[in-house]
């Protein structure tokens, strides 16, 4: 059997796709993650961009900056992001009325139409 079909190919793609990030990391990761394991028990409501601010702030005076986008993988990887936010906003109401700056303000339109 020769196994082109589209549902099998799709298969053996997110096969590799997620083999591959699975094993994926950098040198400095491991070095790294300490520093982001201290950072998140000290201020347990940040997100990995604040965490990458703070991390960039201690790395500083060893010319040293990191990516909010590795950060973000360190942090996937090991379950330290925050839960994504549920709320809704608020439901706007659509009653017809216009608001203006002046109570006595009119709102019109005009059309203008020449047929050939």
């Amino acid at each position: 059997m020769i196994c082109v079909s589209r549902s099998n190919l799709y298969e053996r793609l997110r096969k590799k796709r997620h083999h591959r990030s699975a094993r994926y990391g950098k040198n400095g990761d491991a070095r790294l993650l300490p520093l982001i394991r201290q950072i998140c028990s000290e201020r347990a409501t940040n997100g990995y961009r604040r965490v990458t601010a703070h991390l960039n702030r201690a790395l500083k005076e060893q010319s040293w900056r990191v990516n909010p986008k590795r950060i973000y993988r360190i942090m996937r990887a090991n379950n330290l992001l925050l839960a994504k936010s549920v709320h809704k906003k608020p439901e706007r109401c659509h009653t017809g009325n216009v608001v203006t700056l002046k109570l006595d303000t009119r709102w019109c339109s005009d059309s203008f139409e020449i047929r050939c």
